[in-house]
């Protein structure tokens, strides 16, 4: 009976550790995320200055949401283009799948690191 107590305090502990590595993790890719996406968002004149200082991420749960606070209708538009009312098409801008693979990839490495 001791040893099944001692071991689930191990295992709780364990836990602990592991969710607090998975938040830390957590809060460095959307920083990471944040960061890049500011640095590669387009600059256009007429969007102004308010899409790429838009860029930020807030917890929702047990998730991190990041995403664009000013100008959130441009991200799908800008990312792979869109139709003009002459019938054209603007060029994709891709600036948001890069930002996903660099927090993927600071994700992975925080958790590895938080956990050895």
């Amino acid at each position: 009976m001791a040893i099944e107590l001692d071991l689930s305090k191990i295992l709780d502990q364990y836990k602990e550790e592991v969710q607090q590595a998975v938040d830390e993790a957590q809060e460095k890719a959307a920083k990471a995320a944040v960061d890049e996406l500011t640095a590669s968002s387009p600059r256009d004149s007429r969007a102004g200055k308010k899409y790429y200082r838009g860029w930020t991420s807030q917890k929702n749960g047990k998730s991190v949401i990041v995403y664009n606070k000013n100008k959130k209708q441009l991200t799908h538009l800008l990312e792979y283009g869109h139709a003009n009312r002459d019938g054209s098409r603007t060029r994709a801008i891709p600036h948001i799948a890069p930002a996903e693979k660099t927090a993927a990839d600071t994700f992975e490495t925080a958790i590895r690191k938080g956990l050895s």
